[in-house]
């Protein structure tokens, strides 16, 4: 499936071509578009050909709106386990990395060719440096939101940021992290050690409200941040429950509609079957990390936002 390309010729058609997406991005963040940013997709790659699948089953539903596939190649682990795709391609603990990185380049590439829009979660930034110029919009983890080197690296590129609020639903520090990324740094390049790099800081963030020990989707909470904000509809705002993203939705359109905010995105972890599964991944077409809402779901709330904006 995967052949032998030149990636250095691509590049810089390609990162034309996200170049111009991104601007679209960019303009519903300042709230010079009223739409809304949808992000979708499975909790973590597992299967390259069951995702394009899936890709191919939801594009037809967003007709109205902008969105963007999360491709996390990478796990974000409190302690231990499978550490992501780009670290156990096959998973069977043979850590082939290098298959992981390749695979994971052709499939970005192979999206860009049928004009998916990506996100992803940076969590190792070493191996963001192989997928940036085909990435739109990044995220900093929960678990790495207060991390300086993060911030330093998202100081430096051009892609836009989100932002999670911490593990425990704190949000007093986002606005720590956003002052970081949208200012100027002096710091080690990440491949060169004797190479200083001086970033011009970056704007174009967004903050990720994700919950904690309680969910954080609520307007009382909404209501004191002003800065561009997606709601993350699963994680521990549905309590892990795949099913409990309908009711966040609901709760959050309506604020989006009715009530003064800075929402102008959502996220959804959705796959092709309703659920998850254990790592031994008997089952087709079902996560195997986070549980997911299903294809079928996902249209009923997609079709109920197009409806919106085609008023």
């Amino acid at each position: 499936m995967y052949k032998i390309i030149n990636l250095k010729r691509l590049k810089k058609d390609l990162f034309n071509k996200n170049v111009l997406n991104i601007k679209i991005y960019k303009e519903i963040i300042k709230k010079n578009l009223k739409k809304l940013i949808i992000i979708i997709g499975p909790c973590s790659l597992s299967n390259i050909k069951e995702l394009f699948f899936y890709i191919n089953k939801i594009k037809k539903f967003f007709y109205n709106l902008k969105f963007l596939i999360r491709v996390y190649y990478e796990k974000p682990r409190t302690n231990i386990g499978w550490k992501g795709y780009v670290y156990d391609p096959y998973i069977n603990n043979s850590f082939c990395i290098l298959d992981g990185i390749y695979i994971i380049r052709r499939f970005l590439l192979d999206l860009i060719n049928i004009k998916i829009n990506i996100a992803t979660e940076c969590l190792n930034f070493y191996f963001l440096n192989y997928f940036i110029d085909c990435i739109i919009w990044v995220c900093i983890g929960a678990r790495t939101m207060n991390s300086q080197i993060h911030r330093e690296f998202c100081s430096n590129i051009n892609n836009i940021i989100g932002i999670k609020n911490d593990s425990s639903g704190n949000i007093i520090f986002l606005n720590d992290s956003l002052k970081s990324i949208i200012n100027k740094h002096c710091f080690l390049s990440f491949f060169e050690n004797t190479k200083i790099l001086f970033s011009k800081g970056n704007k174009n963030c967004q903050f990720v409200l994700r919950g904690g020990i309680v969910p954080n989707y609520n307007y009382n909470t909404v209501k004191n941040i002003k800065n561009s904000l997606i709601i993350d509809c699963s994680h521990s705002n549905s309590m892990k429950h795949a099913i409990n993203q309908i009711y966040i939705f609901e709760n959050i359109f309506n604020q989006f509609k009715y009530l003064k905010s800075y929402i102008n995105g959502l996220m959804f972890e959705s796959y092709l079957e309703y659920g998850n599964q254990s790592i031994k991944n008997y089952y087709k077409n079902i996560s195997i990390t986070d549980s997911c809402i299903n294809v079928n779901i996902l249209k009923i709330i997609i079709d109920k936002i197009n409806n919106e904006f085609s008023k």
